[in-house]
């Protein structure tokens, strides 16, 4: 079940890259005042997103087609691999399979995120074709499942919607 977990986990952080196509879209230092509108998944995880971010044709995957942002959701079982077990350094590997150059900027286990136990995750890593990629990644546990989603923005665009109401996002994250 480790092994699906971590196979899962792969999958998401391919959606992730395939969103925003490997690189920034196009950047830019001003962005006009977005909403924050309820999204609620087929995978059973409710949150905020900024109203730029839309759904694709893969219902597990919302990405703003203009520069690049995105989110991607999973769930897995927990079968043997609680979030307890998760390290910085796991986490490292888990991305460092694909990229040279992962680096995690901050690692939080234990964190509670609307009474579930949760590891928040950010880093940041440069794409095959060249781009920085500043990557958070948030997986939820109700005991059962663990319900992972990851957050994408290029790393030089943190001015941008997703970037500027990233921890309202993750505040808001609810899983059934």
């Amino acid at each position: 079940m480790k092994k699906l977990f971590i196979l899962t986990l792969a999958l998401v952080m391919t959606l992730s890259l395939a969103a925003c196509g490997g690189e920034t879209i196009e950047s830019s230092n001003t962005i006009e005042s977005v909403s924050m509108v309820d999204v609620t998944t087929e995978l059973g995880i409710s949150l905020k997103l900024p109203s730029e971010l839309t759904i694709q044709e893969n219902p597990a995957l919302y990405v703003n087609m203009k520069t690049g942002d995105s989110a991607v959701f999973a769930v897995a079982e927990v079968a043997g691999y609680p979030l307890s077990d998760w390290t910085e350094e796991k986490v490292s590997d888990t991305y460092g399979i694909k990229y040279d150059d992962v680096v995690i900027t901050n690692f939080e286990n234990g964190k509670q995120i609307n009474g579930k136990e949760s590891v928040v995750s950010k880093l940041t890593l440069t794409t095959p074709k060249g781009s920085a990629l500043t990557i958070v990644l948030v997986m939820v546990t109700d005991g059962n499942k663990n319900y992972t989603i990851t957050f994408s923005y290029g790393s030089d665009n943190t001015d941008g919607s997703l970037a500027k109401n990233l921890q309202a996002c993750i505040d808001s994250i609810t899983i059934k």
